[in-house]
């Protein structure tokens, strides 16, 4: 990749806040899931405290899936939306913060389980040589095929300072440019996920935040009783 474009931080800055405040409201939801509550109520929740801090919008729904269920489902408790969150279920909640604009996508898995161990540090080891591969000249899809039960999402980011006209999304490299990135890991059973901005400028590819710390949720809501 030739080098002549790199952002100015103050373009940046709004979607960084964006972030900030998505990956907050999902830390925030996940601390007040409790037995009993719907993926339809979770998703209410998201939505309610977004739009208190008038960060809602209506075209980008919150997403919430909850997986590994250890009891019998009730009838009627099956279709997408109506599974009731129980002791030893897994989740990941999806939301999308959108303020003047600037939308940022965040995305927190959880609980922090043994079952859920190994996909995190899956996910935590493509994360950290998406960059690498990238800067050898690699695709996305390339590194992607030496992780088995990887999905991953990504769109350029609407951004000022005359980045190259284009969506490269097939198997050519990446154009220079502000990436929003989703990235998924399933076993069958249960699922992680992250959601972050990877920026491609005349410095080479790079993740805009370190690792996060929050990806795996470590809320102690598996110690809760079960709901009647």
């Amino acid at each position: 990749m030739s080098a002549f474009w790199t952002p100015n931080p103050q373009a940046l800055a709004p979607y960084l806040h964006s972030r900030e405040q998505a990956d907050k409201c999902l830390q925030i939801i996940a601390a007040s899931l409790l037995p009993g509550m719907s993926e339809q109520d979770c998703e209410l929740l998201i939505r309610d405290w977004l739009r208190a801090h008038q960060l809602f919008d209506p075209a980008r729904p919150p997403k919430v899936r909850f997986a590994g269920q250890t009891t019998r489902r009730r009838f009627g408790l099956n279709r997408p939306g109506k599974r009731r969150y129980r002791h030893g279920m897994s989740y990941i909640l999806r939301c999308d913060a959108v303020q003047n604009g600037h939308a940022a996508k965040a995305s927190l898995s959880g609980p922090a389980s043994a079952e859920l161990a190994p996909l995190h540090s899956r996910l935590r080891d493509f994360r950290e040589q998406l960059p690498q591969a990238l800067r050898r000249g690699e695709t996305p899809q390339q590194l992607a095929r030496r992780f088995p039960g990887l999905r991953q999402h990504y769109r350029l980011v609407p951004l000022t300072g005359a980045p190259p006209e284009g969506n490269c999304i097939g198997e050519e490299p990446l154009i220079p440019g502000l990436w929003q990135w989703q990235l998924t890991f399933n076993d069958g059973q249960h699922s992680v996920a992250c959601s972050e901005f990877l920026l491609m400028d005349d410095q080479g590819p790079r993740w805009l935040t370190a690792t996060p710390d929050h990806l795996l949720d470590n809320s102690d809501n598996d110690n809760q009783e079960e709901a009647a």
